[in-house]
């Protein structure tokens, strides 16, 4: 029987998928999701590869956990930052600075890995992320609202617009902050956003 070092069996349970967690999540983060495999995470671990399978039965389920986690933080965090002082077009403005300013954050990564996780997942599986998708862009809709933005299809539009943008920008920035894009970004969120908050 493995030794156990915790105070009961279901902490020990406990802190060693939690050490599973964690490794996998630093791999996907430095190697990227699709070049880590289960023995990988075994390994930075210390554990047997089968002895991995008692925590998680694959690498999706760990990142299904890790977007079960971050999505809804994501959101929260957008409403705070849509909910700063300022007009409606500024607030969405600083609040896609800092989605570009996300983009370069290491764990950004695993975002690109979502529709790889999502082709392998099952209905309920893609309709909660799916869900968790809706609530992240809630608070960028309620800004659109404030701005004027009354109708949902024009509403819909204007934000999936500011989404592409956002990401037009964040593919400039590949190789860095590129102020050029970001002016651009800025003032064309403006031109979306401003006629209607007047």
């Amino acid at each position: 029987m493995p030794r156990i070092t915790a105070a009961s069996v279901a902490e020990h349970v406990a802190q060693q998928r939690a050490a599973v967690f964690d490794a996998a999540i630093g791999l996907f983060v430095a190697e990227g999701y699709a070049n880590v495999s289960m023995g990988e995470i075994a390994a930075e671990v210390g554990l047997a590869r089968n002895s991995l399978y008692r925590y998680f039965p694959d690498k999706a389920h760990i990142l299904l956990e890790w977007f079960r986690d971050e999505l809804p933080r994501q959101a929260a965090h957008s409403a705070e930052r849509l909910g700063l002082a300022g007009t409606p077009t500024e607030r969405i403005g600083r609040w896609a600075l800092d989605q570009l300013d996300y983009a370069h954050r290491p764990e950004h990564e695993l975002m690109v890995a979502l529709p790889e996780l999502l082709g392998g997942a099952d209905e309920a599986t893609r309709a909660e992320l799916a869900a968790a998708h809706r609530d992240l862009l809630a608070p960028l809709e309620a800004a659109l609202v404030d701005a004027g933005i009354t109708d949902a299809d024009d509403r819909r539009v204007v934000a999936e617009l500011i989404g592409g943008l956002v990401l037009a920008a964040g593919r400039c920035e590949a190789n860095g902050p590129d102020h050029l894009a970001r002016a651009r970004m800025t003032a064309a969120i403006e031109g979306l956003v401003a006629p209607a908050a007047h």
